[in-house]
């Protein structure tokens, strides 16, 4: 039996993937979900160079998509270029003011970048759109950590306590904001987007979250 493309994705054939997908790119050409799996492989295969021009593809085709910005400001920052990285995701929160995991995604490359204040002022907002997002606030506190505004920084701890109920005391809290980057296999921004709108939304998912995190 063939397996589809996801199915491919799931178990790391992206190259058997790939081939599937311009086999009917070739009769579909701007077909949106096949550009959208290309997309995902080329990223996965660590080829941010044509990651950029799939996703300049579906901008061309959806310039209203923000998650096509977000994916190729994603790409953008993996080949070091910061400023495009940026702008990109500068256009993704404008297209969606009102989604808080816009404003933490951009602060999560400001962050990366050495923009501590811009990256404060983001995780703020993203907070301030969803007072439970719990990566924002821990992310939040590391930042003001690294400003030096310590106090702050354990108002963000606390509350995060509070959020995933845990004893303060018995935390060890991550040295990076979250998401890690992984020494080797990289997570595509789509499914990052994915496993943060799930804790995002389930307190027993966020609880299993940060058991892993802090190894309890």
């Amino acid at each position: 039996m063939t397996l589809s493309i996801p199915s491919l994705i799931r178990q790391r054939q992206y190259q058997q993937a790939l081939v599937e997908i311009n086999r009917l790119l070739a009769n579909d050409t701007y077909n949106v979900e096949l550009l959208r799996l290309q997309a995902e492989v080329f990223y996965k295969m660590n080829d941010y160079a044509r990651t950029i021009e799939t996703y300049t593809t579906l901008i061309n085709l959806l310039p209203n998509d923000a998650e096509n910005y977000a994916g190729r400001g994603l790409a953008y920052y993996q080949l070091g270029q910061g400023k495009l990285s940026l702008a990109d995701f500068d256009r993704a929160v404008a297209l969606e003011p009102s989604r808080g995991y816009r404003y933490a995604s951009r602060a999560y490359i400001k962050d990366n970048l050495g923009d501590h204040l811009g990256a404060l002022a983001d995780y703020t907002k993203a907070i301030e759109l969803d007072p439970e997002d719990a990566i924002s606030l821990n992310n939040r506190g590391l930042v003001e950590e690294k400003l030096g505004r310590m106090h702050l920084a354990q108002e963000s701890f606390t509350r995060v306590d509070e959020l995933v109920g845990f004893d303060a005391a018995r935390i060890n809290y991550p040295k990076n904001p979250l998401p890690p980057k992984p020494p080797a296999k990289r997570v595509g921004f789509r499914q990052f987007m994915a496993v943060v709108k799930t804790l995002l939304t389930s307190g027993t998912e966020r609880k299993k979250f940060y058991r892993f995190l802090f190894n309890r």
